[in-house]
């Protein structure tokens, strides 16, 4: 569930965003790589831990994790598209010399095997419940007393020039609604006020929020503005308005959105835009 999918529910990532996100793995898990890594390399997993990933997308962080942790630790990644769960099965069973299995649940209602984890992480994944309250309770009975979350949130989205270069090629020619704070999506927590007072709610406690400011390759590493023009509209749930508002629209949208891209595209690179994130510690109290 690991996206930058503008808009998804976790119903959603049931469904055609899952299927999106696996059918783009490469272009997605690249493009918010940078983040990824530094959630990693804050989180300073040690040998014996034992870690839950929620959200764990194509599986590559689960992966990551699992290698940190050996000896003597292990990893479980949870997800609630069964494609994509299926898929980080395959990936694991590449040569991947750790202790790390996946599960297909619902993060806000689920019991999982394995529980109390000495860790929980989770890059892009918990934005995301209908009931977000509920759900981060529900995450608090997945760690034991006195364990560490991690996780990685998008900040405001005027802080990141992805999405505000993104949502101004559409507003051009499709008329959007409001964005609902607090809702489920990329933004849900973007207010950290709230992110802290959803937190404590579930016994999560200690909390430090630390910006996380990085370029990142929008539709990829390396894509063409053409190619990620493409691939954002017909993978980003923001690609729908689009679709809907008809055949015309799509086609003055997709070049609207080219051109913007072209004005960061480096080559070698591919379309480099600022993107920012909370990266969250807290207790488990």
């Amino acid at each position: 569930m690991s996206s930058a999918a503008a808009g998804a529910s976790a119903e959603d990532w049931a469904g055609e965003t899952g299927r999106n996100w696996l059918a783009n793995l490469q272009k997605f898990e690249s493009m918010i790589a940078p983040v990824g890594a530094a959630l990693l390399t804050h989180a300073q997993f040690k040998p014996g831990e034992r870690v839950i990933d929620i959200g764990c997308g194509g599986g590559g962080t689960t992966i990551n994790i699992a290698r940190s942790v050996a000896p003597g630790g292990n990893a479980t990644g949870l997800d609630i598209s069964q494609e994509l769960i299926w898929s980080c099965g395959a990936r694991a069973a590449m040569g991947t010399p750790s202790d790390v299995r996946f599960v297909c649940a619902d993060a806000a209602k689920a019991t999982i095997t394995g529980a109390p984890f000495d860790r929980l992480f989770s890059r892009f994944g918990s934005m995301f419940f209908e009931d977000a309250k509920a759900g981060f309770r529900n995450l608090r009975r997945m760690v034991r007393d006195g364990g560490r979350i991690d996780l990685a949130v998008w900040a405001p989205p005027e802080d990141n020039e992805w999405i505000t270069t993104l949502m101004g090629a559409v507003a051009k020619h499709v008329a959007l609604p409001a964005r609902e704070p607090h809702a489920p999506g990329p933004f849900a927590f973007a207010d950290t006020d709230y992110l802290r007072a959803v937190l404590a709610q579930a016994d999560m406690g200690a909390v430090e929020i630390t910006p996380c400011a990085r370029m990142l390759p929008v539709g990829g590493a390396g894509a063409t503005p053409e190619a990620a023009a493409e691939m954002l509209l017909s993978t980003l749930s923001i690609g729908q308005a689009v679709r809907a508002a008809g055949p015309d629209r799509i086609d003055a949208v997709q070049a609207e959105l080219t051109r913007a891209l072209a004005a960061h595209h480096v080559p070698g690179e591919g379309n480099m835009l600022g993107g920012k994130a909370w990266i969250v510690t807290a207790k488990a109290v």
